[in-house]
């Protein structure tokens, strides 16, 4: 079965999207995961979720030749104005040609107010006809059958769970091996971000796959016997970095455009390798 394989656009971190999409493009990319994580890394900010900016992104996309399968729209789903910010984000996602929404869910503290939203963005998501993908974060969903049975207690088709490698392996401080996890849940996932973690003398970065510690060829052999045709996103966030597991940061400097080329051009090629 065919397997959409995008980039997201938080590898260029510190660059515009329009250079995002300019460096993806003359990759040979297919497929562009635009990132909007609120407060953190955001490509697309507040005011970009709206009809207008949506034909914009997509005349951009069109006119390099890249298409967009998944949306990176981070948020916390607990607040009072989630449920209607996040339908932006939808509305936005469908305007664009998205058929997943990536997000977190919130706090674990966030619970009542979760559950207060889950039913309207999910009925909207359904309505829009995407799947809302919500991220193993460590906070409301968190890790192994707590997973599963998560997603199985909200009850809604277009609810399900986008795994990622990089958060698994980050915040159980490297005791989950994502692998194994992936295959622990997979009747609950939609989409599954790749990430490859790189320690060297207690500072974390990520780096290409194939190149740090996820196990490539493993997680390449579960998504074909337990996930074939489930989208995969390679994840690279360029700037982030934390000391021994502490709260991650973003390093001042911008990695410069070519290194970034590289680390997605060997990635793409070791994953069609691996897949293969």
């Amino acid at each position: 079965m065919d397997r959409i394989i995008s980039v997201s656009s938080v590898a260029f971190d510190g660059y515009p999207l329009e250079t995002a999409l300019d460096e993806l493009a003359g990759l040979g990319v297919r497929y562009v995961e635009p990132s909007s994580v609120d407060k953190v890394f955001q490509h697309l900010v507040e005011e970009d979720f709206c009809d207008r900016r949506a034909a914009w992104l997509k005349e951009q996309m069109a006119s390099r030749g890249l298409a967009c399968f998944s949306l990176s729209a981070h948020m916390d789903l607990s607040q009072r104005d989630s449920a209607d910010r996040f339908r932006r984000r939808l509305e936005f996602a469908r305007l664009i040609g998205a058929r997943i929404v990536n997000t977190i869910a919130g706090p674990t503290e966030g619970l009542t107010g979760f559950q207060d939203n889950i039913s309207a963005i999910g009925k909207r998501s359904a309505e829009l006809g995407l799947t809302l993908a919500l991220e193993n974060h460590g906070d409301l969903v968190d890790h192994g059958e707590q997973i599963v049975a998560f997603i199985e207690q909200i009850a809604i088709p277009a609810v399900r769970v986008n795994y990622d490698t990089g958060n698994a392996w980050y915040y159980s401080k490297g005791a989950i091996d994502p692998v194994a996890e992936l295959e622990g849940v997979a009747s609950v996932v939609a989409h599954v971000h790749l990430k490859s973690p790189q320690i060297i003398d207690g500072l974390m970065r990520w780096v290409a796959l194939g190149e740090g510690l996820l196990d490539l060829p493993r997680i390449c052999r579960v998504l074909r016997d337990r996930l074939p045709g489930v989208p995969v996103s390679f994840e690279l966030s360029s700037r982030q970095r934390s000391r021994d597991f502490e709260p991650r940061w973003r390093a001042p400097e911008v990695q410069p455009l070519p290194e970034i080329r590289g680390i997605i051009s060997r990635s793409l090629s070791a994953l069609h390798n691996a897949l293969a």
